[in-house]
């Protein structure tokens, strides 16, 4: 059985974005993903009281793809601070249908999930660096399910 790879990382935007260029981050990133067999979920959150764009990010699939998809993203300018909550094995891809799912979310998105709910915040950014937040891959997948549920 191959086993698929994935991360989840945090990063912080180098300006708050606007929807055209988080539309052409998407595009281009579904392309790559479409190529390489990648799938997951990009999550955008602009912080006010920060004046700071945030993302999170789901990459899973074969794992050499996933490592140079990582590597290109960590070389992107329009983002810093780049922390990588959590990696390991899946024996499935969890969002088979998304080259890249989107959602340009709030707090209330991510409020019952320990420490996500400040995503862009200082606080935030600690805890991330130290290794203290609550499943990254449970709240990703929550937004896989939600988006289905509507169906």
């Amino acid at each position: 059985m191959n086993l698929m790879y994935y991360l989840i990382y945090v990063s912080q935007a180098a300006k708050p974005m606007k929807e055209q260029e988080l539309s052409e981050i998407l595009m281009k990133s579904r392309d790559y993903n479409t190529r390489d067999g990648i799938t997951g979920l990009l999550i955008y959150k602009f912080t006010p009281s920060e004046n700071r764009g945030n993302f999170m990010q789901l990459l899973e699939g074969p794992k050499a793809h996933v490592l140079g998809a990582f590597d290109r993203i960590k070389a992107d300018k329009r983002h810093h601070t780049k922390v990588l909550l959590e990696q390991g094995e899946l024996e499935n891809q969890n969002f088979p249908d998304w080259s890249m799912g989107f959602r340009n979310a709030d707090s209330s998105d991510l409020e019952k999930f320990e420490g996500y709910s400040n995503l862009g915040s200082s606080e935030f950014w600690d805890r991330a660096k130290d290794g203290k937040l609550s499943s990254a891959l449970e709240l990703m997948l929550s937004f896989y399910t939600d988006e289905f549920a509507d169906d």
